[in-house]
């Protein structure tokens, strides 16, 4: 038997995947509930599974890029990317999970845990549960990794996003760069007058919303349902197993520092691991091998990025220009990297490669 804690996107697909019992525990009354996350997936979502159109809010078809200086460079994707109401996509990852013969518990809140007779007891604030397996998917602050004393070198952003009433071109999602010093701004759009505005930084969060929010024009009314959490930055330093014990997606730092998405890489560290129970393989080896060099090339990239100046970030984008980043994905990075290899950018890295160290 295998418990798994959080019934989020990296809990719930590993739990289909895997070939044991399972059981999923979620703190929460409502699965997907409350929503912490912008909700965008690369096409390479499509490489683990068919999303049902009804839990599909919009479609980007461009990504604009914007510079301090108000320019821009807007590129046209290959594949599209899909918005999705998050709280229905969980619930359609669970659902799924359930179909395979998946226990689902909500309002089960994990305490922590102990070992007794080779089995590991799992205590609730609703009663005890034993496994001969724990997987924490269970966020940021993962109760998981801090029972099993793996919650060490841990560092997050801090993510503050409103649903606003902001017209804009619904094919288009906007990222806006050099307010945020160590992350950025965006707006993506759910319609042609509903978008998702958010920031993630480390501290001043509320204040960077702000100049985000007048660039933007808008108003206090315009600002409806506003989402704010923790989103975890990558360090290869953190373990994630041990005994029995296991993490993935947001419990194991599994996110891309360029970006602060972890929903694919959890979907994908969360079928690594249900391969690894399944064949008896060693996960903390497998996970590393398959994504570890992509997400420490995430973390290399937002180094580099935390250095600019809004004067530098302002000749990044005219460089990007030359760059046609319509087949780039941004959870196959390394597939990826010879279309960078434009003189004018590669001029532009090596003039400030001493910042990526």
């Amino acid at each position: 038997m295998i418990n798994v804690i959080g019934a989020g996107p990296a809990g719930s697909f590993f739990s289909q995947l895997v070939k044991d019992d399972v059981r999923i525990f979620e703190e929460h009354k409502e699965i997907g509930k409350p929503i912490a996350c912008t909700g965008i997936l690369t096409s390479a979502v499509s490489d683990l599974i068919k999303i049902d159109n009804n839990v599909i809010a919009n479609r980007i078809k461009k990504i604009r890029l914007i510079s301090p200086d108000n320019n821009y460079y807007e590129f046209k994707l290959k594949n599209e990317e899909l918005i999705v109401y998050r709280d229905e996509f969980d619930k359609f990852l669970i659902e799924k999970a359930q179909d395979k013969g998946v226990e689902v518990y909500t309002h089960h809140r994990f305490l922590d845990f102990k070992k007794e007779n080779g089995k590991i007891i799992s205590n609730f604030d609703k009663g005890k549960f034993k496994s001969d397996i724990l997987v924490g998917a269970d966020g940021p602050t993962s109760k998981v990794a801090q029972s099993a004393d793996l919650f060490k070198d841990r560092k997050n952003w801090v993510g503050k996003q409103f649903t606003a009433n902001l017209e804009m071109d619904k094919e288009v999602f906007h990222v806006y760069f050099g307010d945020v010093p160590d992350f950025f701004g965006w707006a993506v759009p759910e319609s042609d007058t509903k978008a998702r505005v958010g920031v993630a930084s480390e501290k001043n969060v509320s204040e960077y919303f702000n100049i985000l929010s007048k660039k933007l024009n808008l108003k206090e009314k315009d600002l409806t349902e506003c989402q704010a959490g923790p989103i975890p930055i990558y360090n290869s330093k953190i373990k994630t197993s041990k005994d029995n014990i296991y993490l993935i997606g947001d419990a194991a730092a599994q996110v891309k520092s360029t970006t602060g998405g972890g929903i694919v890489y959890g979907m994908r560290a969360g079928k690594i691991l249900a391969n690894c129970l399944n064949d008896e393989k060693n996960y903390e080896e497998e996970w590393r091998k398959e994504i570890g060099k992509e997400l420490e090339l995430h973390l290399r990239v937002r180094k580099f990025l935390n250095k600019l100046s809004k004067e530098d970030y302002n000749e990044f984008i005219k460089v990007l220009k030359n760059v046609d980043l319509g087949n780039f994905n941004r959870d196959y990075p390394l597939k990826n990297l010879k279309m960078f290899m434009k003189p004018s950018l590669v001029g532009f890295m090596i003039k400030n490669f001493y910042k990526a160290f």
